[in-house]
């Protein structure tokens, strides 16, 4: 009986170490109205017509190219796939393996999703974030 407790226990603690180990460090996205705010933890999710969207992606793992894609995709009842439709497609240079941070402005009022891909999977995000947009 002691053994098989003991069997119990170290396969509990094999299993536990081997969850921690398969552990993934999540990519982190913020969003600001100003370049000074970008890094806080209470990142803002809504914006006014035509001002400046500050964002910076962070991944601990680094990416595994020197380029990433980002896509702005807004919520639209009349787009043909998924209720979704691509406002902005861009494709840029990392400087720093781990991180990269630009701005971006945008005309019209609605909800918007920003989505940062790794370019070499370009079918799975590596982070994404929902904003809003709205009129003065």
């Amino acid at each position: 009986m002691r053994r098989i407790f003991s069997i119990i226990f170290i396969l509990l603690i094999f299993c536990s170490s081997a969850y921690c180990w398969g552990r993934k460090e999540k990519s982190v996205l913020f969003l600001s109205d100003t370049p000074e705010n970008l890094m806080q933890v209470q990142a803002k999710n809504v914006f006014r017509i035509n001002s400046r969207i500050y964002f910076a992606v962070s991944n601990p793992k680094g990416f595994k190219s020197d380029y990433i894609k980002y896509q702005i995709v807004k919520q639209d009842e009349k787009a043909h796939i998924a209720g979704l439709s691509r406002v902005r497609n861009v494709t840029c240079r990392l400087k720093n393996k781990n991180s990269y941070a630009d701005y971006f402005v945008l005309s019209e009022a609605g909800i918007y999703y920003l989505q940062i891909f790794d370019i070499t999977n370009l079918q799975q995000w590596v982070a994404i974030e929902r904003f809003q947009v709205v009129s003065d």
